[in-house]
């Protein structure tokens, strides 16, 4: 088993609306995976992320500001996830796709989500892409309304990871 640092990644939540759908990107992801490409079909990978959710963007001021203070950030700075199950597990190489489920907790809340993703795990560096729905009132959260238009309770989640090997 390898052990990886995640040096890099981001998440980024769609949110839509009847006008026009908002986008909005935390970029202060780092966190821990140990795994193996040779056993991620059998026994898995560890894994567990932290998500700085005061550093992020959602296109412009009035937005960013919204959200700040409707989802009180600065009393809830940290998300974290932690990876629970591997399963489907299709290799190709040193590439895979998956079927990952773990438990989100913010806010005091815990939601368990199952992700789609795929990646590059090797003895070097671990990639990976995954996205998954949530109804962010399982978070304890509504629907910013950005001026007269009110998003949707339901947004799409699409994470990426890198992460580089690290010495035992």
């Amino acid at each position: 088993m390898t052990s990886y640092r995640i040096d890099a990644g981001s998440l980024t939540v769609k949110a839509h609306s009847p006008l026009h759908d908002v986008k909005t990107t935390w970029t202060k992801v780092s966190g821990t995976a140990i795994a193996d490409a040779d056993t991620l079909a059998t026994t898995g990978v560890t894994a567990s992320f932290v998500v700085d959710m005061t550093a992020f963007d959602a296109g412009d001021w009035l937005k960013n500001r919204k959200l700040r203070n409707d989802f009180q950030i600065e009393a809830n700075p940290r998300a974290t996830f932690e990876l629970r199950a591997v399963r489907d597990v299709v290799r190709d190489g040193p590439t895979f796709t998956a079927t990952a489920e773990g438990v989100i907790r913010w806010r005091g809340k815990e939601v368990v989500v199952t992700l789609a993703g795929q990646g590059k795990l090797d003895p070097v560096t671990l990639e990976a892409t995954a996205s998954f729905g949530l109804d962010i009132r399982t978070l304890g959260l509504a629907a910013p309304k950005f001026l007269i238009i009110k998003m949707s309770n339901d947004v799409v989640i699409e994470v990426k990871l890198h992460g580089v090997a690290v010495a035992p």
